[in-house]
């Protein structure tokens, strides 16, 4: 600023130093030859945006827009990262459940074939523990009479002794079917064993079941057999038994 006191002139302005590059530079003096009254100002110059520091690694072109960071792809927001600040969460981490596989469709169609197979002797249990046997029972079977009254002298069992027998046999097939089931459900849930108990429980009792209902009901017979060894199969099917495997490696890291 001049200190002449006899000019009358507006204070004079210079032009400040170079910029240290890491800021903006400071706007340029408008009135570098000083301003006078009644002069229309110059309009004051544009400050250009300031563009956001290269990342580290990276060289920054002049004019060059601000490309995405890691993770992050073109015209989406930033995406966190827990271990190096960006990108996508990891694995563990998302919006579906921790250490929770997807069970496979094949272990649903399993869990609807061995409850339908076992259904049955459910009803059937039920109905024998709660049954009183006379003649009209017996010529109701769609057995020869000749036959059953042959196998009654033989073993010298009364109308009543045969009740109880028929009642206890309802008992135990309703105690086989209920137990089937609860090892349906949890393999269904995921326990690997269970399904290891159906296949023994299956062979045990399937067998001989088809044999012992062939000559009366061959039609019920092969069809319940079928739904159980249909279920047991598809839950040692390759979908199955990997997502068995699965839950397995998760409950082992959990723990």
């Amino acid at each position: 600023m001049s200190s002449n006191p006899g000019q009358h002139d507006a204070p004079q302005y210079y032009r400040p130093g170079p910029s240290t590059g890491r800021y903006p530079q400071y706007p340029q003096n408008p009135y570098p030859h000083g301003w006078h009254g009644g002069a229309t100002p110059p309009p004051a110059p544009q400050q250009a945006p300031a563009t956001p520091a290269p990342q580290p690694g990276t060289t920054a072109q002049p004019g060059a827009a601000p490309q995405p960071g890691p993770g992050q792809q073109a015209g989406q927001g930033p995406q966190w990262n827990t271990a190096s600040g960006w990108g996508p969460p990891p694995a563990g981490l998302g919006s579906g459940p921790q250490g929770r596989p997807a069970r496979p469709r094949q272990v649903v169609t399993a869990l609807v074939a061995l409850v339908a197979a076992a259904l049955p002797f459910v009803v059937m249990g039920i109905g024998a523990m709660f049954a009183t046997i006379n003649d009209a029972v017996l010529n109701d079977t769609g057995l020869p009479r000749a036959d059953i009254d042959a196998a009654l002298a033989q073993t010298g069992l009364t109308m009543d002794q045969l009740t109880q027998f028929v009642r206890v046999m309802g008992g135990v097939f309703l105690v086989l079917a209920l137990v089937w089931i609860a090892l349906a459900v949890v393999a269904f849930l995921g326990a690997g064993g269970a399904r290891i108990a159906l296949a023994v429980l299956a062979g045990v009792y399937g067998i001989p079941l088809l044999l012992l209902m062939a000559p009366t009901i061959p039609l019920f017979a092969v069809l319940v057999v079928a739904l159980s060894v249909a279920g047991v199969a598809l839950l040692f099917g390759r979908p199955a038994k990997e997502w068995y495997a699965t839950r397995k490696l998760g409950a082992a890291s959990r723990s």
